[in-house]
């Protein structure tokens, strides 16, 4: 898929983990739509543009919210275009969902690898936010969205 996931902006909150706690990431769901770049913007040729957005997903899987990422890692263009490119991230994310993320917690006193894996383990879905960076450029006339490294 042609989309980052990126670390969180300075300030997040982390979650903790015990030692009898386990973090299990949300899995997007098949299909997920990529943006799509401004049609009526093809014509310009204009030089590669980043957006970054942050999703929040429900426990449910749901995406809820949606918006752009500004920060030091993910600096607005000054492009009078940026805009465009922008909204076609965030209109794209929106539709976007995901297997829930989830907490494992293994009984007090599990000393094993993994408390996903631990007799009488609990899963408790969890909401998080999780911030994305999308290139949008051409080559040779057609129009690319693909992942920033």
């Amino acid at each position: 898929m042609g989309v980052s996931l990126l670390l969180p902006p300075p300030g997040a909150t982390h979650l903790e983990l015990a030692a009898t706690q386990r973090f299990v990431y949300p899995n997007l769901i098949d299909p997920v739509a990529l943006p799509e770049y401004p049609p009526r913007l093809l014509p310009s040729r204009l030089p590669p543009v980043t957006v970054c957005v942050e999703v929040d997903i429900g426990e449910d899987g749901g995406v809820f919210a949606v918006r752009q990422r500004v920060d030091d890692a993910c600096p607005r263009d000054a492009s009078p275009q940026y805009a465009e490119f922008s909204a076609s991230a965030i209109r794209a994310v929106q539709g976007w969902s995901y297997e829930p993320a989830y907490l494992c917690q293994a009984p007090a006193g599990f000393t094993g690898d993994d408390p996903c894996l631990a007799d009488g383990m609990v899963e408790r879905t969890t909401p998080l936010r999780l911030s994305y960076a999308f290139r949008f450029s051409q080559r040779d006339g057609e129009a690319l969205v693909e992942r920033v490294d």
